[in-house]
């Protein structure tokens, strides 16, 4: 015979807990506030962006050279056989223009120019451009003209 049929429910404290719906729903709340990023974050590489655009337009190749991720500026110097400010000149990159668009994602970012796409990464001294003068292309990667490896 059932002597718990009717009888209250055990306190709280006895009670068996169901831990999988309350972890699940508390990933899924740290997965979805993990797809934005903080307004603080958006404008540090939004900013670094304009920066690389300013330098560029100015002609400030050495510049905007040093807001170029180590790699992006290596690659480019070894593609090019000459340091970083010439070889960025010649590179016949767009004049970006205004950000219409910014993406944040973890330590990556995606900046949307007037004419121009921009990735960036977030190092220790700050947002760097990993990727200039991109351009997009229907079901595949962008193409850009100034990328690290």
């Amino acid at each position: 015979m059932d002597t718990t049929a009717g009888a209250p429910p055990p306190p709280a404290a006895s009670r068996p807990r169901r831990l999988g719906p309350v972890l699940g729903c508390a990933a899924a709340a740290v997965l979805l506030a993990g797809c934005g990023a903080p307004a603080s974050r958006q404008n540090a590489a939004r900013e670094a962006g304009a920066a690389f655009e300013r330098a560029l337009a100015a002609g400030d190749h050495a510049a905007a050279c040093a807001l170029l991720a180590p790699v992006t500026r290596t690659r480019l110097e070894e593609q090019e056989e000459r340091p970083c400010a010439a070889a960025l000149g010649d590179q016949d990159l767009p004049r970006g223009g205004a950000v219409h668009g910014t993406e944040v994602y973890g330590r990556q970012a995606l900046l949307r120019l007037t004419a121009d796409t921009l990735f960036l990464s977030q190092f220790r001294g700050g947002w760097k451009v990993v990727a200039a003068g991109c351009e997009p292309r229907p079901d595949l990667p962008y193409r850009c003209t100034v990328e690290g490896a």
